[in-house]
Parts: C-alpha cells; structure tokens; sequence
C-alpha cells in the first residue's frame, strides 16, 4: 500500500467520523428520554444494591 491509499484512507475515516457524530447527535435527541431513564434506573439500582448489602 502506498502513501496515496493512506492518506486517502484518513480522509475517508475523517468523513465517516463528522456522519457517525451527526447520526448520534440525532439519535441522542430522538431516545433523549429513554436515554435519561435508562441513567436513572441504573443509578437507582445502584443505591438499592448499597443499602441492600449495608444490611
């Protein structure tokens, strides 16, 4: 592989880098909500399981 195929192979991963942040801004925004439950659910199980093991 040559220097072209490189470079031209960094470029196209810089490209796909910019359309994967793009495709999970929008994800984010779309599952906001279930995102945010998910988050609290495991913070919730979290201290559930300390209080439990506390006894």
């Amino acid at each position: 592989m040559d220097i072209m195929d490189l470079q031209f192979l960094n470029e196209l991963k810089k490209e796909d880098k910019g359309l994967r942040r793009e495709q999970n801004k929008r994800y984010r925004e779309k599952y906001r909500e279930i995102l945010n439950l998910k988050k609290q659910r495991a913070y919730h199980k979290e201290n559930f399981e300390k209080k439990r093991s506390e006894k």
